[in-house]
C-alpha cells in the first residue's frame, strides 16, 4: 500500500521510462567506443569517450537528485495545506482503505494522518455496518465514474457524538492505474441541529397559532409547494390537501384574483408587504372572507426569494359587521348603488391617482321618467331604478363605478381610458353608446300593488366628460358633465356627448374653426394628399385621395382636427365635392398621358353626402366636367353610412356603378358586415381595414379574419384591397394570401400631388 505523498511517488511511469532511455543511450555509446577501440586501437580516443560517459551519468545523478526533492518538497507543501484545511479531506482505494487523510479527519478519529493510511473507518469507529456503507458508496461512485454530492454521518472516536457532513466525491485513477477517490466534506452539524431546533420551534408555533385560530402556510417558490398546518385546513375546509400553489390559487374567488396576484408579485418583486383580505370558497360552497399575511424569508443567490412563509386568518363575521355599516352610510337603499356620499369619495380618489390616464364621468338622465311615475305609480318607477342600475354595472364591465346621484339620475365613472385624449373621448363615446344600447332594450316590469305586467322602453340622454390632470374637483367635473348632459336635452335628448376640461376653450376654438373652414373653402385652401396603390410586383397602380388643409395661419391641419366638425355643421357635403373635383382634375392629367392612363383614382364620400336626394346628380355632373375614363375612378363608402338607409344606398350606388364608376367598401370587417347586404350591394371591391392589418402578425384572430376577408372577396369576385400596410412582413403575409391591391407606410405616406408626380418620374411613369 503506498501513500500518494511519498517518496515512491519517483516510480511513476514517466519518472522510470526516462531513466531507462538514457542508461539505454549511455550504454549504446560504450558499446560503441569499444568497437572503435578495437578497430583503432586507440587509447587516447577511449579515454576522451569515457570522460563523456562519466559527464553524462554525473548529469543523471544530479538530475535525479532535483527531481525527487522537487517531488518530495510539492509533496509536503500539498500535504500542509490539506491538513490546514478546517473541514475533511480523505483519499480512499477502491477497498475503502484510506490512502489520505488530512488533521481534521485525523482528530475526528483519534488518531494521526500516518497511522490512517491502509485501514478503513471500522479499524477506529467499531461500526462495521458504517464503513461498509462508505466502501459500497464510493465503489459505486467509482464505476459510474461521475462525482457525487451526498449528504452523510460519522461518529466522532473520542465523544462518540454523531457529525454530519455535506461530502463532494471525486473519483480519479493515480498514476499506477489504480482507482481511487478524493472526499472533500463540509462539517454541517451545527446547520443540522439549527434546523432540528426550527422544525421543534415549529411545531411550539403551530399549536399557539391553533389557539389563535390562524393557519400557518408555507410556499416554497422552487417547487410550488405549499405546507400547511391543522388549522388552514380548517378554516379553507380543505381535507387532505395536495400542498401545492394551484390548490392555493382554486380556492381564491375569480372577483379577488387580481388584487391576491398583485400583492404577492409586490412581495415578490418589491418585497413589499403581503398584507390582503380577500374571499375564498370552500370545497362545500361557503364563501369567507379571510386576512392573508406573509413574508419572504429566504432569498437564493442573486437575492430572488425563494421561500416565503405567512398566516392566514378567518374574519367573514368581522367583515360582515364592517359591510353592513358601510352599505347603510354610502350605499342607496334601493339599487344598491354608491350614493353621493361614496360618489363623491370616489371621485376625489380618482383625481388623486390619474397616473396619466384619461378617466371619465358621465352623467346619465332617464328621458321622460316622470311618465312612468305619474302612469304606473313610483313603485313601478323602482323597479326600473333597479333594473337600470344593474344593467349600468353590466355595461362598464368592472372598468369603473356607478352611483345613483338621485331621482332618475345616475354617474358613470370611468377609469384607465389610454393616454391620448382623442383615443380616451372615442373610448368613452363607445361605452356611452353602449350604455344606450343597453338601457333602451325593452324592461319586463311586474306590479305587485295593480297585479300588473308590462314591457317598457326608455332612453337616456349623457353628459360626459374627461379628464387626466388633478387640477380639477368633482364639482367641476360634475359640473361641466351636466354642462353636456344639458346639451344633449337641448338637441333633442336621447344622446351622448363628451367634453374634457378644456371644453370651454375648445367650443371657442370650434366657432373659430367653423368660421375658418368656411372662408378656406372659399379661398381654396383645402387640397388632396395622395396615397399610392401598388400591386404585388410593388408597381404603382393608382392612388387615393385624401383631404388635407393648408391653414393660412396654422399651416397643414390633420383631418382629425376639422372633418367631425365639418360633419356636425353640413360643410362635409361642399368639402366633399371639391375633393371630387381636385381627384377627378389629377385623373385627368394622368389619363392625357400614355404612361399613366392606367393608374386609378380613389375618392371617400362622407354619409352625408349619399343622403342628398340629387347625390348621383352631383357626382356625375362633377365628373362631366373633366375628360377622364370613369372606370379609372373609385368612390369609398363605409359600411355604417349605408345602415342609415339601405336600400336607397344600394339604388345610388347601382346608379353610379351603371354609370362606369367602381365602387369600394371601406373599413370592412369593422362595421356590422352581412353577408345578405353584401350580396346586394353594387361594390367592386372590399379594403381591409388597417386595424387587421397592425394586429395580423402577433393576432391570430387577427389573421383568420384577414384571411376570411380575402376568401370572402374570391368568392363573390371582389376584389381586395389591404390598407394600412407598414412593414415588409406584413406586405409578404398579406401576398401569400392572394391580394392584388396595396397602401401604406410601407410603400408610401400620402404625398402632395407634385411629390407623387415626381415619384411617377422616379418609377419611370413621367419622362418629362
Amino acid at each position: 500500500m503506498h501513500n500518494i505523498f511519498s517518496k515512491s511517488r519517483i516510480t511513476s511511469p514517466v519518472f522510470v521510462t526516462s531513466s531507462i532511455c538514457l542508461f539505454i543511450f549511455c550504454l549504446g555509446v560504450c558499446v560503441f567506443c569499444f568497437y572503435l577501440f578495437l578497430e583503432t586501437n586507440n587509447f587516447k580516443f577511449l579515454y576522451y569517450v569515457f570522460g563523456i560517459i562519466s559527464a553524462l551519468f554525473l548529469f543523471f545523478i544530479i538530475f535525479c537528485y532535483r527531481l525527487i526533492a522537487n517531488l518530495i518538497s510539492c509533496n509536503s507543501i500539498i500535504k500542509n495545506i490539506l491538513n490546514m484545511m478546517p473541514e475533511p479531506v480523505v483519499i480512499k482505494n477502491h477497498q475503502g482503505e484510506f490512502v489520505f487523510g488530512n488533521q481534521y479527519v485525523a482528530q475526528l478519529y483519534g488518531t494521526t494522518p500516518e497511522e490512517m493510511v491502509g485501514k478503513d473507518d471500522a479499524y477506529f469507529t467499531g461500526n462495521k455496518e458504517h464503513a461498509e456503507y462508505f466502501k459500497k458508496n464510493i465503489q459505486a461512485i467509482m464505476k459510474n465514474n461521475k462525482s457525487e454530492v451526498i449528504y452523510e454521518d460519522s461518529v466522532d472516536a473520542k465523544t462518540g457524538e454523531i457529525r454530519h457532513f455535506h461530502s463532494l466525491k471525486v473519483p480519479f485513477t493515480n498514476p499506477l492505474g489504480e482507482k481511487h477517490i478524493i472526499v472533500i466534506a463540509r462539517d454541517i452539524s451545527e446547520i443540522t441541529i439549527a434546523k432540528n431546533h426550527a422544525e421543534k420551534d415549529k411545531l411550539r408555533l403551530e399549536s399557539v397559532l391553533g389557539v389563535s385560530q390562524e393557519g400557518l402556510w408555507e410556499w416554497n417558490i422552487r417547487t410550488n409547494e405549499v405546507l400547511h398546518n391543522r388549522q388552514w385546513e380548517l378554516i379553507s375546509g380543505i381535507e387532505g390537501s395536495q400542498e401545492s400553489f394551484q390548490e392555493f390559487e382554486n380556492c381564491i374567488l375569480p372577483e379577488d384574483k387580481s388584487i391576491v396576484d398583485k400583492a404577492l408579485s409586490d412581495l415578490m418583486t418589491e418585497n413589499k408587504s403581503y398584507d390582503v383580505e380577500f374571499r375564498i370558497q370552500k370545497p362545500n360552497g361557503d364563501v369567507i372572507w379571510v386576512w392573508d399575511r406573509g413574508m419572504v424569508v429566504e432569498n437564493d443567490e442573486q437575492g430572488k426569494p425563494i421561500w416565503v412563509v405567512g398566516i392566514v386568518q378567518d374574519i367573514t363575521e368581522q367583515k360582515y359587521n364592517k359591510e353592513k355599516v358601510e352599505s347603510l352610510a354610502y350605499y342607496d337603499q334601493l339599487t344598491h348603488l354608491p350614493n353621493r356620499v361614496l360618489l363623491d369619495k370616489q371621485l376625489n380618489d380618482m383625481i388623486a391617482n390619474c397616473n396619466g390616464a384619461y378617466k371619465a364621468v358621465l352623467f346619465l338622465d332617464l328621458d321622460r321618467f316622470k311618465l312612468l311615475n305619474d302612469t304606473y305609480g313610483h313603485h313601478m318607477g323602482d323597479r326600473l331604478l333597479i333594473q337600470i342600475g344593474e344593467r349600468l354595472n353590466n355595461c362598464i364591465n368592472g372598468n369603473g363605478v356607478i352611483a345613483r346621484f338621485g331621482g332618475d339620475e345616475f354617474v358613470a365613472l370611468l377609469s384607465d381610458l389610454g393616454t391620448d385624449a382623442d383615443t380616451a373621448t372615442v373610448r368613452a363615446e363607445k361605452i356611452a353608446e353602449r350604455i344606450r344600447g343597453e338601457i333602451a332594450l325593452p324592461i319586463h316590469l311586474d306590479s305587485e300593488v295593480k297585479s300588473l305586467s308590462i314591457e317598457y322602453t326608455i332612453t337616456t340622454s349623457i353628459g360626459g366628460v374627461i379628464f387626466k390632470s388633478d387640477h380639477t374637483s368633482p364639482e367641476k367635473l360634475l359640473q361641466l358633465a351636466d354642462l353636456a348632459l344639458y346639451q344633449v336635452k337641448a338637441e333633442g335628448r336621447n344622446d351622448a356627448i363628451i367634453f374634457d376640461l378644456e371644453m370651454q376653450k375648445e367650443l371657442h376654438h370650434t366657432n373659430s374653426l367653423q368660421k375658418s373652414m368656411r372662408a378656406s373653402l372659399d379661398n381654396g385652401y383645402f387640397c388632396i394628399y395622395l396615397q399610392p396603390k401598388y400591386n404585388k410586383n410593388e408597381d404603382i397602380t393608382g392612388a387615393e385621395a385624401l383631404v388635407r388643409w393648408n391653414h393660412p395661419i396654422h399651416g397643414l391641419v390633420p383631418p382629425t382636427k376639422f372633418i367631425s366638425i365639418a360633419e356636425d355643421i353640413n360643410l362635409i357635403i361642399p368639402l366633399g365635392n371639391n375633393v371630387l373635383h381636385l381627384a377627378c382634375k389629377e385623373l385627368a392629367k394622368w389619363q392625357a398621358n400614355e404612361n399613366t392612363k392606367h393608374l386609378t383614382m380613389a375618392v371617400n364620400l362622407s354619409a352625408k353626402q349619399i343622403w342628398q336626394k340629387d347625390f348621383v346628380e352631383i357626382v356625375i355632373n362633377i365628373i362631366e366636367q373633366y375628360t377622364v375614363d370613369h372606370t379609372k375612378l373609385t368612390l369609398e363608402v363605409t359600411e355604417t353610412m349605408l345602415l342609415h338607409d339601405i336600400d336607397d344606398a344600394i339604388e345610388k350606388l347601382t346608379l353610379l356603378k351603371n354609370y362606369g364608376i367602381h365602387i369600394s367598401l371601406d373599413d370592412f370587417g369593422t362595421g356590422y358586415s352581412s353577408l345578405s347586404y353584401l350580396k346586394s350591394l353594387p361594390i367592386d371591391e372590399i379594403k381591409i381595414d388597417r386595424s387587421f392589418v397592425n394586429d395580423i402578425i402577433d393576432d391570430q384572430q387577427a389573421n383568420v379574419m384577414v384571411k376570411s376577408i380575402v376568401d370572402l372577396g374570391n368568392n363573390f369576385h371582389l376584389g381586395v384591397v389591404s390598407e394600412g400596410v407598414e412593414t415588409k412582413v406584413q406586405f409578404e403575409l398579406l401576398k401569400s394570401y392572394g391580394i392584388e391591391c396595396y397602401q401604406g407606410y410601407y410603400f408610401s405616406k400620402p404625398l402632395p400631388t407634385m411629390d407623387f408626380d415626381l415619384l411617377l418620374k422616379a418609377v419611370g411613369l413621367i419622362t418629362e
